[in-house]
């Protein structure tokens, strides 16, 4: 069995004294096609064939098939996952309408069809610390990810020290990675004022993503002062605010006391 991989000798091993060798063969060589889910279909009949004896022999290609597709769904959800960046995972499902704190069931609707996403509309979440506006972000990035969508999440304070600080060719390499980024997270938007090369750079990747890719930000700006994150106004402040901050885009004012260290905090995943 050296040719079976960790995670199918595990799910193997309470069941292999009651397969024969063939189809622990069997077995073996769907795990060195890189088959997991036909691998474990196969594990799940042959260890309890009574429990198909009814089934067609198209049912149990059936079960076989499909065990491999949910394998393959789950795999790339766990690269995407690992790609994108997100700190934790939160489900849309975890959550629940708080109407009167601005978590309203729409929202909840919007998030989950993704009709957003389709559109290129951006997302802003705004209200006080503690609120719930980075768990929204997170589990609209995780819902984008179930659906085969390649999500980038950045902290704004990080995001805007390495925008500052990468040279020309890796500014480029970002520039391509974002473009390609159906949803991108920009977590807590406006905690500082930001340099003049960086709302430059800021411009650069609005423009690159605009009208075919959605951003979705967190902040605890308002909405009349998402604009106010350098010292002085410029054109390429302007054209920043003119292709992020859109009369079509979403704005969601969340309100409420804090959250955090409460039983209504949903943590989520790591």
């Amino acid at each position: 069995m050296s040719s079976i991989s960790n995670d199918i000798r595990d799910y193997l091993q309470p069941h292999i004294h009651e397969m024969t060798n063939k189809q622990i063969s069997l077995v073996e060589s769907a795990s060195k096609c890189r088959l997991p889910g036909l691998a474990m279909a196969l594990i799940d009949m042959f260890s309890s064939p009574n429990s198909y004896t009814e089934m067609t022999f198209e049912d149990r290609m059936e079960k076989c098939l499909n065990g491999q597709l949910d394998a393959i769904s789950k795999s790339r959800f766990a690269r995407m996952y690992r790609n994108s960046g997100l700190p934790r995972k939160v489900y849309l499902s975890s959550i629940r309408p708080r109407s009167e704190a601005g978590v309203t069931p729409d929202l909840l609707r919007k998030l989950t069809e993704l009709n957003y996403l389709e559109a290129g509309a951006n997302i802003i979440f705004m209200g006080p610390n503690g609120v719930g506006k980075s768990t929204l972000a997170i589990a609209a990035a995780v819902q984008a990810i179930t659906r085969g969508h390649s999500v980038l999440y950045y902290s704004m304070n990080q995001f805007s020290m390495m925008l500052e600080s990468m040279n020309s060719a890796d500014y480029i390499k970002l520039l391509k990675k974002m473009k390609s980024a159906k949803l991108c997270i920009l977590d807590d938007w406006g905690m500082a004022h930001l340099s003049d090369i960086i709302i430059l750079r800021l411009a650069e990747l609005a423009e690159a993503r605009y009208g075919t890719c959605s951003t979705v930000f967190t902040t605890q700006l308002q909405r009349h002062a998402l604009g106010n994150i350098a010292e002085k106004q410029s054109p390429a402040l302007s054209s920043l605010k003119d292709r992020l901050f859109r009369p079509s885009d979403i704005y969601v004012t969340l309100s409420g006391s804090s959250l955090r260290g409460t039983a209504g905090e949903i943590r989520g995943e790591r």
